[in-house]
C-alpha cells in the first residue's frame, strides 16, 4: 500500500466514525473571511460528506455564492496527539436519489426528518484535496480523486443487504460498506470493521451475520 493510499484509508475510517464535523464557507457578509459551522452529517457509498442544510442558514447563503469550502472532522478526544481530517471541496445540492436519501435516514433519522420541510435539502461535498493529522510525523495530503477510485459497495447492494439481513430485536443495521458496518443496538451506535475479500458479497454478509450473533 502506498503512503497517499494508507492516509486515504485511515481519513476514511476516521470520518466512517463521525456524526458531525465544522463546514468553512466564504462569508457573504464579510467578504474574505471564513464563517464555520457546525453541522451533523452522514455518509455516501463513496465516503464522501452528506449535509442536510437549510437556505435560510448563514453557511447556505454563502455556499450559493461560492461553493469552494472547507470541512473539518476529528476524533472525539479532540487533542493534539488525536487524528484529523479537513477536506477541501465543492459543496454542491444532491439530485433526487431515493437511495442516498434511504441511507441518510437510517443513518440519522432526526436529520431527515429536517427534508419535510420545504426550505431544508441535501447537499454533498466533492472532495479536492484534503489534509490529514494523526499526531507528530503522521500527517500529508490526500488528492480528491482517491475517494472517486476507491472500492464502492453501490447504494443498491448496501439496501439489499441491509434489506435480506435477519437483525434480533433492538438491533438495526444501518449501513454497510467494504470496510465494516453500522449498527444501532439498543440506541447505541457501533461501527464494526469486517475482514473479507472486497466485490465479494457473499463474504461480507457472512462477516456481517459474524458480528449480529456476536
Amino acid at each position: 500500500m502506498t503512503q497517499s493510499s494508507a492516509l486515504f484509508s485511515a481519513a476514511l475510517a476516521l470520518l466512517r466514525q463521525t456524526q458531525h464535523g465544522v463546514l468553512a464557507t466564504q462569508s457573504l457578509v464579510l467578504p474574505g473571511y471564513p464563517h464555520a459551522s457546525w453541522l451533523p452529517l452522514v455518509l455516501d457509498e463513496a465516503g464522501r460528506i452528506v449535509l442536510v442544510m437549510s437556505r435560510l442558514a448563514e453557511h447556505t447563503q454563502n455556499v450559493l455564492l461560492d461553493e469552494k469550502v472547507s470541512f473539518l472532522v476529528h476524533e472525539p478526544s479532540a487533542t493534539l496527539s488525536g487524528a484529523r481530517l479537513t477536506i477541501l471541496g465543492d459543496l454542491q445540492p444532491v439530485p433526487d436519489d431515493p437511495l442516498l436519501l434511504a441511507r441518510l435516514a437510517r443513518q440519522n433519522p432526526q436529520l431527515a426528518s429536517y427534508l419535510a420541510m420545504a426550505d431544508f435539502s441535501v447537499w454533498r461535498l466533492w472532495p479536492r484535496r484534503a489534509r490529514y493529522i494523526a499526531g507528530f510525523g503522521k500527517m500529508g495530503w490526500i488528492e480528491g480523486d482517491e475517494w472517486e477510485t476507491a472500492a464502492q459497495l453501490s447504494l443498491a447492494d448496501e439496501s439489499a443487504l441491509i434489506q435480506s439481513t435477519l437483525l434480533p430485536e433492538g438491533c438495526e443495521l444501518i449501513g454497510v460498506d467494504w470496510a465494516g458496518c453500522d449498527l444501532r443496538r439498543n440506541g447505541q451506535l457501533e461501527r464494526h470493521i469486517l475482514h473479507c475479500d472486497r466485490f465479494d458479497l457473499a463474504a461480507l454478509r457472512a462477516a456481517i451475520d459474524a458480528v449480529i450473533r456476536a
